[in-house]
């Protein structure tokens, strides 16, 4: 496991294949190993170097210097960016690594070529707050959950209804939530603390990098309309939608969130998705 100190925090990441590369940016809690099973071998196979860092929050970097921002995440990938000279590089971020990926468009444009915001949103709605805000109580109240009960309202959280309905596929879905170790610590609700309630919305404007955005059919935690006026919203950006899956669309529906991510890398307008570009 490769480690970088930037920022002053030491920064784990995978580093996998050769050819040009991509860096993929994670959600909330969850760690760089989710990319390795189902997007790291199909981009390698493809030709693609790919990257995948642990965002600040993880262990060790429960409490760093400069805290858990959007900003200071951003600021993080672009050191990353810089130290292994990987610029301009295409870059794919996942609901807390979208807003990630949207600030780094922002701040630092020049280091990427191609970028992907996969259930993004700009501004908070009433279920994403209140989500939140149940998942600080819950780390401030010191709770321990059973596992069952983890399982299953992550499986309502996080899947889609066709896969519930689907008893080999939802019973492997609840054996993977069942044993993951609950994401939990001071790092992880700064993680939830991170996005806010700001609007940022009218900022996207001023991206002017070239833009996947994809939201996924049966997504309750971020709603797809929340990724696609993010595409509305910055120029020139297309918008493409998975159906059936839910916020774990990239790890529901591998094979189609694959196929549209080559696509526009490749710069092909098809893909194996309903989209609007």
């Amino acid at each position: 496991m490769p480690t970088a100190l930037l920022n002053g925090i030491t920064v784990s990441y995978d580093d996998t294949g050769a050819g040009e590369p991509v860096v993929l940016v994670n959600g909330t809690g969850v760690g760089r190993t989710v990319w390795r099973a189902r997007q790291t071998p199909a981009l390698v196979a493809a030709g693609y170097r790919v990257i995948a860092l642990d965002n600040r929050g993880l262990p060790p970097n429960t409490q760093p210097p400069g805290g858990i921002t959007l900003d200071t995440m951003a600021g993080d990938v672009a050191a990353l960016i810089d130290h292994l000279r990987l610029a301009p590089c295409r870059i794919v971020g996942y609901s807390l690594g979208a807003s990630v990926v949207a600030e780094l468009l922002l701040a630092r444009p020049g280091l990427v070529r191609q970028a992907v915001m996969m259930a993004g949103r700009a501004r908070p709605d009433p279920f994403g707050t209140a989500y939140n805000r149940a998942a600080r109580d819950l780390i401030d109240g010191g709770a321990t959950v059973p596992a069952s009960h983890r399982a299953v309202f992550s499986a309502l959280s996080y899947l889609s209804p066709h896969t519930l309905r689907d008893p080999r596929a939802v019973q492997d879905w609840l054996d993977v939530f069942t044993y993951a170790q609950a994401a939990t610590g001071p790092g992880i609700r700064a993680q939830y603390d991170a996005v806010g309630p700001t609007d940022r919305l009218p900022r996207y404007a001023a991206i002017d990098v070239p833009l996947l955005c994809v939201g996924f059919a049966d997504d309750v935690m971020i709603p797809p309309a929340a990724t696609r006026e993010i595409a509305e919203t910055v120029p020139g950006a297309r918008y493409t939608e998975i159906e059936r899956c839910g916020h774990y669309g990239h790890l529901e529906r591998p094979a189609e969130v694959n196929a549209v991510l080559l696509d526009f890398f490749a710069g092909k307008s098809g893909g194996a998705a309903r989209g609007t570009s």
